[in-house]
C-alpha cells in the first residue's frame, strides 16, 4: 500500500498565514505567498488547497473557489479572527458548499463583514495560535484521506472559540442557485460542456 502523501499547495498571507504554512508544509509541497492576491497560473501542481489568511478576505477566499472548482481539486482555508479559529468550510467540487455559501449564511446568522475601503486591522497571533490552526488544518486534510468512506465528506467548518477554548464542528449547506457549487450548474461549469453550448447545432445531411 503505498504510503506518499498528497502534494498539498499552501497559500499563505500575512504574518500568521505564512507561520502556519511553515509549519505544516512539507519538502514536496509548494507555498505561494498571496500577499498580493492569487493569481491561478502561478499556483503549480498539487493535489489539494490549502488557504491561510486574515479574516474577510473575501477576494483571496472567492478567487480560491474558483481555482478549486476549476481544477477540480478540494480546498480548505482557515483564518485567524479576533476571538475565533475558523477552519473551513472543506470544499469539495461537486460535493459540498463553497466559502461563498458560508459567508451568506454567517450573514443569515447576523455576521457583519467589514466595510467596504476599510482596511483590516494588523492581524496578532501567539505561537499557540499557529500550533492550533495547524491541528485544525490537519483535522482537515485528515478528513480528505477518509473521503471514500465518509459519504458526507466536504462542507465541515471546524472552530476554536479563543476566549472560552470551545471547539466545534458544522457543515455549511449550500445556498440556492449558488453559481460557483449548485449542483444544478454543474454542466455549465464543465469545460466541455460549456464549450459544447457555444457550438452551433448540427444538422445532419441525408
Amino acid at each position: 500500500m503505498s504510503t506518499t502523501r498528497p502534494v498539498t499547495a499552501y497559500l499563505p498571507q500575512g504574518g500568521f498565514g505564512h507561520a502556519v504554512a511553515r509549519r505544516l508544509a512539507g519538502p514536496h509541497d509548494p507555498v505561494l505567498p498571496v500577499d498580493d492576491g492569487l493569481a491561478s497560473a502561478a499556483v503549480p501542481f498539487a493535489e489539494r488547497l490549502v488557504m491561510i489568511c486574515d479574516p474577510e478576505q473575501s477576494e483571496l477566499r472567492q478567487a480560491l473557489d474558483a481555482l478549486s472548482f476549476a481544477r477540480r481539486l478540494p480546498s480548505v482555508g482557515l483564518e485567524l479572527d479576533p476571538t475565533e479559529l475558523r477552519c473551513g468550510p472543506l470544499v469539495v467540487p461537486g460535493a459540498s458548499a463553497c466559502h461563498t455559501c458560508l459567508t451568506r449564511r454567517r450573514r443569515q446568522h447576523g455576521h457583519r463583514p467589514r466595510p467596504e475601503g476599510l482596511a483590516p486591522l494588523p492581524q496578532g497571533y501567539a505561537h499557540h495560535h499557529v500550533v492550533i490552526g495547524a491541528g485544525l488544518i490537519g483535522l482537515a486534510l485528515e478528513a480528505l484521506d477518509n473521503g471514500p468512506q465518509d459519504e458526507g465528506i466536504g462542507g465541515q467548518v471546524w472552530t476554536m472559540d479563543l476566549v472560552s477554548g470551545a471547539t466545534a464542528c458544522a457543515r455549511t449547506v449550500a445556498v440556492d442557485r449558488c453559481p460557483t457549487c449548485s449542483g444544478r450548474y454543474a454542466a455549465r461549469r464543465g469545460s466541455l460542456a460549456g464549450f459544447a453550448e457555444l457550438l452551433p447545432h448540427r444538422r445532419e445531411v441525408g
